[in-house]
């Protein structure tokens, strides 16, 4: 069951970062090149930080 925790912990921590990236006016941006990443994936994964050329 720990490992449900720190899950469901991390998914909590990566839509706070969301947030705040709303909040600073950087969301839906790729973290790594700038360009906007679709709004297909941003609906898919909400937290998403990169494009899908730059997801690992």
């Amino acid at each position: 069951m720990g490992a449900l925790v720190e899950d469901a912990r991390h998914q909590v921590s990566e839509l706070e970062a969301a947030l705040g990236r709303v909040a600073d006016g950087t969301y839906g941006l790729c973290e790594v090149c700038g360009t906007a990443i679709p709004s297909a994936r941003l609906e898919a994964r909400p937290a998403a930080r990169t494009c899908i050329a730059h997801a690992r």
